[in-house]
């Protein structure tokens, strides 16, 4: 047992109210995470309130006690506030405030960008998922993993490393999701659940940004562009472009693949990467960050002046081979 990790618990036990919010855009990594460690306390009889900005994607909705997920935040104040894979008080969104408001502040990740804000700060960027680290917080919690906290770490560490398909995959993930499932959570579901359900107008949506896909760099960068138009057309949510970067990273031969989503006031970026090139690095050029395969930014300029941008930066760092910062 870590150090960090039993300072966290004896913060957390230290609470009678406790908040435990995500990112904006929550994943299954971040919403997993959160949920275990709220079911955790509050078997130790803690008040938990969960937070997550735009509230629980439809992919996660199998998820233990995910109804309880707040889209908007409550009243505070709160004793404790946990940042879940928050790597700036400004990545909670709405929960920004209450989050730097709470008497002590808890900022638990594993990106290499985590700004280190907090009272109390455990980031390790050698976890292959945050879901590896709560697991940790709640055996120094003195909880036992039951199905439903199972099912939860379970769906974050799948998620965050693809299946366990990513290079931050490490023998400790293994071992972990062996625990996990002795202790009641089951993969095939989970997978099913996340991977294999997807809605029908999500197909159509993938369908149409692969019509528009780009390809440069003999092969190694590709990327596409979803609008407004686009998901309305399919009867979609921008939660269906969720896994549309990803299957661009999938063609052979492609070491960098782009989502563009194109909202009303802003283009999101999504950055998927394998074979040395560091998405993080790209992203950090536009203000984002990530992880070495997997990375984001928000971008306010015209949608053209952001691809012609993100997409010289992506050229540069396959032309080099090095790291572009």
């Amino acid at each position: 047992m870590t150090t960090i990790a039993l300072e966290a618990a004896r913060t957390l036990l230290a609470a009678r109210r406790v908040l435990v919010t995500s990112h904006e855009h929550p994943d299954g990594d971040s919403l997993g995470s959160s949920l275990a460690l709220a079911l955790a306390l509050e078997r130790l009889g803690r008040e938990v309130v969960v937070g997550a900005p735009e509230g629980v994607p439809p992919v996660y909705r199998f998820l233990p006690t995910w109804e309880r997920v707040r889209s908007t935040p409550p009243e505070g104040p709160f004793d404790v506030a946990v940042g879940v894979e928050c790597s700036t008080l400004e990545r909670a969104g709405p929960f920004a405030a209450l989050l730097s408001s709470a008497s002590v502040i808890v900022n638990i990740d594993h990106h290499l960008d985590n700004s280190g804000y907090g009272d109390v700060v455990w980031v390790d960027p050698e976890a292959s998922a945050v879901a590896e680290l709560f697991a940790e917080l709640v055996r120094a919690l003195g909880v036992e993993f039951d199905a439903a906290i199972a099912t939860c770490l379970l769906t974050g560490l799948l998620t965050d490393t693809g299946s366990f398909r990513y290079a931050s995959v490490r023998p400790e993930s293994f071992l972990l999701a062996s625990e996990l499932v002795r202790c009641g959570a089951r993969p095939h579901e989970i997978y099913e659940r996340v991977y294999e359900s997807r809605s029908l107008p999500s197909m159509r949506l993938l369908g149409s940004a692969l019509v528009r896909m780009e390809v440069a760099a003999d092969g190694a960068l590709v990327w596409t562009v979803v609008d407004e138009a686009m998901v309305a057309a399919v009867g979609g949510t921008w939660a269906d472009t969720e896994s549309i970067v990803s299957t661009l990273r999938s063609m052979a031969g492609v070491r960098c693949a782009i989502l563009f989503r194109v909202e009303r006031d802003r283009v999101r970026v999504s950055l998927r990467t394998r074979e040395g090139v560091a998405a993080n690095e790209i992203a950090a050029r536009f203000g984002g960050g990530g992880h070495a395969a997997a990375a984001g930014f928000v971008a306010f300029e015209s949608p053209e002046v952001v691809i012609r941008k993100t997409v010289e930066a992506a050229e540069e760092a396959l032309r080099t081979g090095i790291r572009i910062l």
